[in-house]
Formats: structure tokens, C-alpha cells, sequence
């Protein structure tokens, strides 16, 4: 995983429909004015296998079915959960490497508000295109991020 001039050469999109779309036009306009080459790799599973987002991106990874079992986070009868393939950070992280993706976009939903997301990413030397964990964890406290901004000096509305 490289970036050559401080830019990125691949950025794995892990999010589908509209917001891929927004981001593979994004990178097309940017390579068109800059006269650069970077490539986007949209993250899919099988119920995604035509769309338009796959179609029209550089290249693409499957994910698998859109939806799998998560042996580590159990229901209170001890059962696996179900959860988005885009949930699944073992195979998020098989798809980064294998792709050698040097950026990540997750856009809105899925894992946007994840600080484990984007530590896998830091773990793996590749660029989370949003705010850090840090920040992540900070700000999705309300209350927490209510005090930062009265600690900033940011008018807030009386507590209730």
C-alpha cells in the first residue's frame, strides 16, 4: 500500500448505491483536472453484483452475503448475531490488503461512525478519508461533545 506525491493511488469505497456513486464521480473529476490516476475499488456484496456502483468503479472486491453471523457479538440468548457484510471486519480487512487499497472511503452509515473501523485501517497503513477514532469517540458522546464545545466556546443550548 503506497500513495506516490503525497496522493492516493486506490480508495476502497465500503459503502454502496448513491454515496459510491458520488465518490467514483469525485475521483473522475479530480483525475480529469489534475491528470492524475487514481483508481476506485468499490466493496460490494452478491445482492450488489449488477449495480451501477460496480459497474462504474476502476475495479471491485466481494464482500460475500449481504449479511453474515458475528460470532463475537452475541444476543442474550448466547446466539451469533446477524450483521451487514459491511460490518464484518475480518473480511473489510481481507479486502483492503487484497486490493492494496492506500485509502478508504466509508462515506454515511455503516462504518462512518466505527472508531474500530478506522483503527483497522491505521493498523493497516491505510488512509481513513474522515475523522480519526479519536475524534470519532469523542464527538459520539453527546454529552461529552456538548462539554467539548462549551469548553470551545461554541454556544449550546441550555441542559436540560
Amino acid at each position: 500500500m503506497s500513495a506516490t506525491n503525497g496522493s492516493f493511488e486506490r480508495i476502497a469505497i465500503v459503502n454502496r448505491g448513491e454515496p459510491a456513486m458520488r465518490l467514483i464521480r469525485a475521483v473522475r473529476d479530480w483525475n480529469a483536472e489534475r491528470g492524475a490516476s487514481v483508481r476506485t475499488v468499490a466493496l460490494y456484496t452478491e445482492p450488489d453484483r449488477d449495480a451501477l456502483f460496480v459497474r462504474e468503479a476502476d475495479s471491485s472486491f466481494l464482500l460475500g452475503p449481504a449479511m453474515f453471523l458475528d460470532e463475537k457479538d452475541l444476543d442474550e440468548a448466547g446466539a451469533p448475531r446477524r450483521k451487514s457484510r459491511y460490518l464484518d471486519y475480518d473480511r473489510l480487512r481481507e479486502a483492503l490488503v487484497h486490493t492494496r487499497a492506500d485509502a478508504v472511503w466509508v462515506g454515511w452509515g455503516f462504518v462512518s461512525e466505527h472508531a474500530a473501523f478506522a483503527e483497522l485501517c491505521r493498523e493497516l497503513g491505510v488512509a481513513f478519508i474522515g475523522p480519526t477514532p479519536e475524534a470519532m469517540r469523542r464527538l459520539g458522546d453527546k454529552i461529552g461533545s456538548k462539554l467539548l464545545a462549551e469548553q470551545a466556546g461554541v454556544p449550546v443550548a441550555p441542559w436540560s
